[in-house]
């Protein structure tokens, strides 16, 4: 059965999220929404296009409602901040039936529980293509005003890593050589964690907010250097190094036994260096971070307490960046490259 107006896909939004939130002053469903903010506010968006981002042909609704808003947490939590709530703009294309924006309700559902936020409102519309912008935020410490952030690396700094690289590239390139419908529960079942990371990337807010609390404890706000993993780390080392006007580089080890078995797995059979291959990969979702080397050892300790992997990466330096000794072949992926 298909939604017969806004007001019928409206009433199933309602019916999976309240309208009311203690981070909202107004509940949801007037004209704009009134935020009860406890400090300051990190503010994220984030698009998330069909066949540019997903496909429809192995992303169910519930993928779909779940990844759309964990980018977006992700964003929040590579600050420092906890996430406190979002809006949501939906362009729907009319094949969406009752069943499918259940899905979708649920799969973003499944993340606000998890995280305790608030859904303040968004926009509708009919459009040839499905479409998801999202605009999350989450609540800073009043001694953490400005979040943690990118760009603040100097020389000699430890070069960190929360979470995994890789598995989310290995799960797109299975997941793109499947066929049908029953080669793609298959791939599933033969590459679990890699077709779970990048269908259902969990994003690693709590991590963040850890290491927001850490900078703090240890007077490091303006020299912990964080940022999440979107486009691999490729692309995105250099902008937590600020590299084009800093001019810092870093000497980068990222060894196989740093890797998951599937990515290891996958690259020995088709040949291919697993470094690399996982150096290039994007939507990761993990945290990347730059701490003094004086207090390394102690966020190695709390490094202990994480339920992902945690290690140390490598060093600032002048010059280039290098991976395991040599330059990397790929600059990694830009939606706009040649």
């Amino acid at each position: 059965m298909h939604p017969a107006s806004e007001d019928d896909i409206l009433a199933i939004v309602s019916r999976y999220f309240p309208a009311g939130h203690p981070s909202l002053l107004l509940n949801r469903g007037d004209d704009c929404a009134v935020l009860r903010p406890c400090g300051p506010l990190a503010v994220t968006t984030d698009i998330f296009a069909e066949d540019a981002h997903f496909r429809r042909r192995y992303f169910t609704a519930f993928d779909i409602g779940w990844k759309a808003l964990a980018v977006n947490i992700s964003d929040v939590g590579s600050s420092g901040a906890k996430p406190s709530g979002f809006s949501i703009g939906l362009t729907l294309t009319g094949k969406e039936d009752t069943a499918w924006l259940e899905g979708f309700c649920e799969g973003m559902k499944a993340l606000t529980e998890r995280f305790d936020m608030a859904i303040s409102g968004g926009d509708l519309a009919r459009s040839s293509l499905l479409n998801i912008c999202v605009t999350a935020w989450g609540e800073l410490s009043e001694t953490l005003p400005r979040g943690l952030r990118r760009g603040i690396a100097q020389e000699g700094d430890v070069i960190f890593l929360v979470g995994r690289v890789g598995l989310a590239r290995l799960g797109l390139f299975v997941l793109e050589e499947a066929g049908n419908d029953e080669e793609i529960a298959a791939t599933k079942k033969l590459w679990p964690a890699a077709c779970a990371q990048h269908l259902r990337p969990m994003p690693l807010a709590f991590e963040g907010l850890e290491l927001g609390r850490f900078a703090m404890r240890y007077r490091l706000k303006d020299r912990l250097g964080l940022m999440d993993v979107s486009d691999g780390l490729a692309r995105d080392l250099p902008r937590l190094l600020a590299s084009r006007r800093s001019g810092l580089g870093a000497d980068i080890r990222l060894m196989e036994e740093m890797l998951h078995p599937e990515v290891t797995l996958f690259c020995g059979q088709r040949s291919l260096d697993a470094s690399q291959f996982a150096f290039e990969g994007g939507e990761d979702y993990a945290l990347l971070g730059t701490c003094p080397a004086e207090a390394w050892p102690s966020l190695e300790k709390l490094f202990s307490d994480f339920s992902v992997p945690a290690a140390g990466l490598g060093t600032v330096k002048r010059g280039p960046i290098t991976l395991n000794g040599s330059t990397p072949n790929s600059a990694g992926f830009d939606h706009f490259s040649a």
